[in-house]
């Protein structure tokens, strides 16, 4: 684990702040956190130690927070995904993807939040 034993580094490089969760698991739930923080590092490897670009695994992670209704991770992940070189239109469209599978529910409670905020942080005007 790179920067063990915080952490903290990693999550700021990649969403740019330790989420509040992940802070009370690292306080808590040490040795949880260490296991969690070295998933977390393996998946955000870049090419070419690892097989996805940042913002296909922003994309994954937006989706997959949405889907779960985890959203500030999902709008954590929309930021970083921006900075990645998503755009509004992927983030939406994938989103469009999780509304056939998932139905509307994720896409009322959290997918529309999280393409305001991509669109906010874009620099595009918000409807």
């Amino acid at each position: 684990m790179a920067d063990q034993p915080g952490g903290v580094e990693h999550f700021n490089r990649t969403i740019g702040a330790l989420p509040d969760s992940v802070a009370t698991m690292q306080r808590h739930a040490p040795a949880a956190y260490a296991a969690y923080l070295a998933a977390r590092e393996n998946v955000y490897r870049d090419p070419p130690a690892g097989n996805l670009d940042r913002a296909t695994t922003e994309l994954i992670f937006i989706v997959l927070d949405v889907v779960a209704g985890h959203e500030e991770g999902a709008l954590a992940h929309a930021e970083a995904g921006v900075r990645a070189g998503l755009t509004v239109g992927q983030i939406t469209e994938a989103l469009m993807i999780a509304v056939l599978i998932n139905g509307h529910a994720p896409w009322g409670k959290t997918g529309y939040k999280v393409v305001e905020h991509a669109a906010r942080v874009a620099g595009q005007s918000s409807t």
